[in-house]
């Protein structure tokens, strides 16, 4: 008879009233940042209803607060069982698995997250930046367009839907809206960077300059926008100034492949060759299956006269070439810093 009767107080409304008080009580204690007792209401809550769904919620985004993705996932997902149409659980599970790098699953999550709430800016960058992530470009682009149409404008939205137009292959779409950023955000040294990388990969060299100078007076430390002026004196072969510029930025950034390339490249050609091949091997180390320091290295083993090292190098050139990508990719501090 006592065991009956214990069952009976479980499922009493006023045990479920108790188990949604103190689920409130936790999240009243988040919203004033108390962690602490906002972990211990939420797991009494838990104890009392395993399925109390603002418990699990709570604790679910008390987890990724605190960047236990792993724990923050577990609770999300028990959240949503209870809840599917949980708009925040869902938008919160996906943060975690991008944290995760289960990119194919946060994708699902992220999706169903902005199908349920389209305006939400944050879910729809998200998902953006998974589907480059998974090189699914026109879905970033179809996602993250009509978001750049109308103020008020997001800068980081320009710069990640910049990225799926350049890692598509689209050069013109990614320099008419980087054209447009930099009237829109004239103070941001990322966006000068972007619209002096897409007036050097058009050739319009001189036109670059200003732009990537303006970057790097507002932001001495971006190293990128260093790193396109020394590409942009490099195509010029104005080699001596390329080296300052890619000197400056991989003192910034002193294992980035693309730089130490450049800057090899450059001290090479101003016949330095005893330091770009210093560089160029520290590059090498950086990427080793990067087929183009091998081929680097070979011209410089050749103009060094050592042709065993060369021929070496010119092979395992060749035999990198077919994997590596289609689509020449943006700086990758361009992308999102």
């Amino acid at each position: 008879m006592r065991l009956a009767w214990v069952f009976l107080f479980l499922v009493t409304p006023d045990f479920a009233q108790t188990a949604a008080q103190l689920a409130a009580a936790g999240a009243e204690h988040l919203e004033a940042n108390q962690t602490a007792l906002a972990r211990s209401a939420f797991e009494r809550s838990l104890v009392l209803n395993p399925t109390e769904f603002e418990a699990l919620s709570g604790l679910g985004f008390l987890m990724y607060s605190q960047e236990q993705f792993v724990e923050a996932r577990r609770f999300l997902e028990r959240a949503l069982a209870v809840r599917p149409q949980s708009f925040q659980a869902r938008f919160f599970l996906g943060a975690s698995l991008v944290q995760l790098k289960d990119h194919k699953s946060a994708i699902v999550q992220l999706r169903q997250a902005v199908a349920r709430n389209p305006g939400h800016l944050d879910a729809r960058k998200l998902l953006g930046a998974q589907y480059v992530e998974a090189r699914r470009y026109q879905e970033a682009i179809a996602l993250l367009q009509p978001l750049v149409e109308k103020p008020p404008f997001d800068e980081e939205t320009h710069l990640l839907l910049m990225e799926a137009h350049q890692s598509s292959g689209n050069s013109t779409g990614a320099f008419a809206l980087a054209s447009k950023a930099a009237a829109r955000f004239p103070e941001s040294a990322q966006v000068l960077a972007w619209l002096g990388f897409q007036l050097q990969f058009a050739g319009r060299y001189e036109d670059a300059k200003l732009p990537l100078r303006r970057a790097i007076a507002l932001d001495p430390a971006f190293p990128v926008a260093l790193q396109v002026l020394g590409e942009v004196f490099l195509k010029q072969e104005n080699y001596t100034e390329a080296v300052v510029w890619l000197e400056r930025a991989c003192a910034l950034l002193p294992e980035d492949t693309e730089i130490l390339l450049a800057l090899g490249r450059a001290q090479s050609e101003s016949g330095d060759t005893a330091r770009s091949l210093k560089t160029l091997e520290l590059a090498a180390h950086a990427s080793p299956k990067d087929a183009r320091i091998r081929f680097q290295l070979s011209r410089l083993y050749f103009r060094l006269g050592n042709e065993v090292r060369a021929r070496e190098e010119a092979e395992l050139s060749q035999q990198l070439r077919d994997a590596q990508p289609a689509v020449m990719s943006p700086p990758i501090i361009l992308r999102r810093r």
